[in-house]
């Protein structure tokens, strides 16, 4: 079954953002044509060329009758004009539906979001996703975060005030027993989220095609990413470096390059650096729905015992 117009837009957003992450793109290059991807992905070139529009309407491509596509400069900045104006309306549209005037809707939204000053312990076993995590957290979600190493929850000692006065665990998938284990016995709820799922997803196509380089600062996840990314029959195609430890000037000019939050930090006013767009969000959209659920649901609780009161 060939795939549809929103299955392809999806595809092409993932690999147009991830290769800015990665350094493969810059803002004005020129993308595949329609022709070109209609050979690759085997669909109509109207299917083509409507997924294209679709990122043209988010403000992540721009289309140029008889020159082509390119990278538009706001792509991996937050979405364009007519993307706005879209879901804005449809937002507004379906309060107005439920009784709530445009006008309000912030102000309530404020109130569902920031009513309480919510605190979390970010529990990893490495010092680059405690650092993505954390400001993740920090910044979208207005959670106020404290990395704790995974070490602290399992070596059997005391427990630091921080975790056991959070109102939210937060780990990964791998630590998702142990740190659901000790939610379950401090009473505190806890979400295991998955990071960089679109990122991942095309860096294993692009192993199979040469190196993919991943700059760190803790040696423990270059360890978790081998573990994770270096098992495929590619796996000779990825290059782990850690920062202060490797030689960055290996990294070839060309290939693709991924810089964590810690080493870019570590690696301030390098070329390398530049070579692609800022960490853009790293928790995948499933775990954006659950923490987006969590805060709503205690933030709307407080407010309606507020009430009730």
């Amino acid at each position: 079954m060939a795939p549809r117009r929103s299955q392809v837009a999806e595809l092409l957003r993932q690999r147009v953002l991830s290769a800015l992450h990665l350094g493969l793109l810059r803002h004005g290059d020129r993308l595949p044509s329609v022709r070109e991807l209609t050979r690759e992905l085997g669909v109509a070139p109207r299917v083509i060329l409507a997924a294209y529009g679709e990122l043209a309407e988010d403000g992540i491509v721009e289309m140029r009758p008889r020159s082509g596509i390119y990278v538009s400069r706001t792509a991996g900045h937050g979405i364009g004009v007519d993307a706005q104006l879209g879901w804005l309306t449809e937002v507004l549209a379906g309060a107005m539906k439920r009784g709530i005037p445009p006008l309000d809707l912030p102000a309530r939204l404020t109130r569902s979001l920031a009513t309480l000053q919510l605190r979390a312990a970010a529990i990893e076993c490495n010092d680059d996703q405690l650092v993505s995590m954390s400001a993740e957290l920090r910044r979208d979600y207005g959670i106020d975060a404290t990395p704790i190493e995974l070490e602290v929850v399992t070596s059997g000692g005391p427990l630091p005030l921080s975790l056991r006065s959070a109102d939210l665990l937060v780990t990964t998938s791998p630590h998702a027993a142990t740190v659901g284990a000790l939610a379950a016995r401090l009473g505190i709820p806890h979400i295991a989220i998955t990071m960089c799922t679109d990122l991942f997803a095309e860096v294993g196509r692009l192993l199979a095609h040469g190196p993919v380089y991943f700059v760190v600062a803790d040696p423990r996840f270059e360890q978790k990413l081998r573990a994770n990314l270096g098992t495929g029959p590619h796996r000779s195609n990825l290059r782990t470096l850690v920062c202060g430890r490797d030689d960055l000037g290996a990294i070839l000019p060309t290939a693709p390059m991924y810089l964590t939050k810690l080493a870019r930090q570590a690696l301030a006013g390098s070329p390398l650096v530049a070579r692609s767009i800022p960490e853009a969000r790293v928790f995948s959209d499933e775990s954006a729905r659950e923490l987006l659920d969590f805060v709503l649901r205690v933030n709307l609780a407080t407010l309606a015992s507020r009430d009730a009161a």
